[in-house]
């Protein structure tokens, strides 16, 4: 079986090589298809990534779930112990790049308590069927969701080519319950 490292640098090769209208494009139906779900729906506090670089764009997602009344938070990273905590927003533009280009609020922002999130939206380098992820290799998500997975649903957002049958596993590895791509939307069986 191929690395992690190995499935990393393939799929972002694909995902990097996307236009920034391709990216929209594809985006903006997988934030359709996310509004349309139960767990969107039946959500108080959605705590989304805030895409950069050739992500999928929560950027459509963000602005309409805050206008559908939604309270919506992202991360708030501390890259020397790892952290990672919710952030409660009011409106997209309010965001910032990070000293590594990731949008985020500024450094004054209140966290929100994490018990009170219905939704997570997780980014991803890969995905497989049964919900395990690859991430950037910084393990932001997979210590947030060790603590907190059990508290909320957790949706995977991914470009369809993301997706493989099976990629390895660590025991520190969280899973996600569900993907949501451009062509699908995958109930993941581990789950």
């Amino acid at each position: 079986m191929k690395t992690k490292a190995h499935f990393r640098e393939e799929i972002l090769s694909k995902r990097n090589a996307l236009s920034k209208d391709e990216i929209d494009a594809k985006s903006t139906v997988i934030a359709m298809r996310l509004l349309d779900m139960p767990e969107f729906m039946d959500a108080k506090t959605i705590f989304a990534y805030a895409s950069y670089n050739s992500e999928v764009s929560t950027k459509y997602f963000i602005k309409k779930a805050l206008n559908l009344g939604k309270k919506v938070c992202v991360p708030k990273v501390d890259f020397k112990t790892g952290d990672m905590w919710p952030v409660l927003i009011s409106a997209y533009e309010n965001l910032k790049p990070n000293e590594n280009g990731i949008p985020e609020p500024g450094r004054f922002a209140a966290s929100f308590d994490p018990m009170k999130v219905d939704l997570i939206l997780v980014p991803g380098s890969v995905f497989d069927l049964q919900g395990h992820r690859i991430g950037s290799g910084k393990g932001f998500y997979d210590k947030y969701l060790h603590t907190y997975k059990n508290h909320a649903a957790v949706i995977g957002l991914a470009f369809d080519f993301q997706i493989v049958d099976d990629i390895p596993e660590e025991p520190h590895d969280k899973e996600v319950h569900k993907i949501i791509t451009e062509k699908r939307i995958i109930n993941c069986k581990i789950n």
